[in-house]
């Protein structure tokens, strides 16, 4: 009795496998001609006339050589094209990888009706004779979008500006810039539309940090891009002069100027401390400094003001950092 149920339970499982495979096997053969279908409707198609819009990058050459441009141009230009399907696929696929190249100089510029002077405009659709030879394919470009591609532009103007670093330097503890930072060269010249050369005063170089510097910085800085704006050179050199320096101390008397003839002043205090940096390499030059410490009682009202303020003039460029106390001193006016 139980072999015979065995039995039973392996027919059905044989005949359960061979249905599967036959079900699988129409699914296949079904799938496949289905796939087929599509191939041959597909290419049937592709043989029929279509329509459709591909857009296509634009590459402008022999523009006015004495004229700036200063508008934007449309980079790309999106044409209607109508033929074989295969062909206008083909178009889709490859029009992002072929520029029209549109030559200024022969497109027909038409002057704007405008008071507005140096604006020109050229038809796109003039243009479709030109893109079709181009592209080399069997369909016809029906429009091209935008419908007109303006052109605005203005006299080319020359102008020298100087090159300003834009640097920043972080010394050591006990160094400092001795000296103006030089470029070489120190100024270029620039050229481009009128109305955008007139509103450049300068011209900068990329900006560069120095941390922890010791010692003079000799570098070759690129200069800063301007769009539309020609520059004269691409890169400058930067001389930053910097020395170890040491802090000093001298003592001045205090000079007074415009004093009246009728009257001696006393001064409390009549000297004035002077606290300043200097390059080690000018130490010598303490000696001949030519600053000077002054009070100045032009115009001075002695019943309103109490005190005088110290002035210090003549201070050469090689010191630096200047501190100097008091900075107001009392007085006396003694008859003579």
């Amino acid at each position: 009795m139980d072999q015979e149920e065995s039995s039973g339970k392996d027919i059905k499982s044989v005949l359960s496998l061979l249905k599967a495979k036959l079900l699988n096997r129409d699914v296949a053969v079904f799938s496949f001609f289905l796939l087929l279908s599509f191939i041959f409707w597909y290419i049937n198609a592709l043989s029929k006339n279509i329509s459709d819009s591909v857009d296509f990058p634009v590459r402008y050459i022999n523009l006015p050589e004495n004229l700036a441009l200063v508008n934007e141009l449309p980079d790309k230009l999106s044409l209607e094209l109508e033929g074989p399907g295969y062909s206008v696929l083909r178009a889709r696929i490859s029009g992002n990888k072929t520029p029209l190249v549109i030559d200024v100089d022969n497109a027909g510029l038409s002057e704007k009706n405008n008071e507005a002077e140096l604006e020109f405009f050229i038809r796109s659709n003039n243009l479709r004779e030109v893109f079709i030879k181009q592209l080399r394919n069997n369909y016809e470009i029906n429009s091209v979008e935008p419908d007109s591609i303006d052109f605005v532009f203005d006299k080319i103007t020359v102008k020298k500006v100087p090159v300003i670093p834009d640097v920043k330097i972080n010394l050591q503890k006990q160094f400092m810039i001795n000296g103006k930072i030089i470029t070489d060269p120190d100024s270029v010249e620039i050229s481009g539309p009128a109305t955008i050369i007139d509103t450049i005063m300068s011209i900068k170089t990329e900006f560069r940090e120095f941390n922890h510097v010791n010692e003079k910085i000799t570098r070759n800085l690129e200069l800063e891009s301007l769009r539309k704006v020609s520059i004269s050179h691409k890169r400058t050199e930067i001389r930053v002069p910097v020395e170890q320096y040491t802090e000093e101390v001298i003592n001045l008397g205090i000079r007074i100027i415009n004093k009246p003839d009728t009257a001696d002043v006393r001064l409390f205090p009549d000297m004035v401390s002077i606290h300043f940096n200097i390059a080690l390499s000018d130490y010598t030059r303490i000696e001949d400094l030519p600053v000077d410490a002054v009070v100045d009682m032009k115009n001075l009202d002695v019943r309103k003001v109490e005190r005088l303020d110290v002035e210090l003039v003549n201070l050469p460029a090689f010191i630096s950092n200047v501190r100097y106390y008091p900075r107001q001193v009392e007085y006396i006016i003694e008859k003579k």
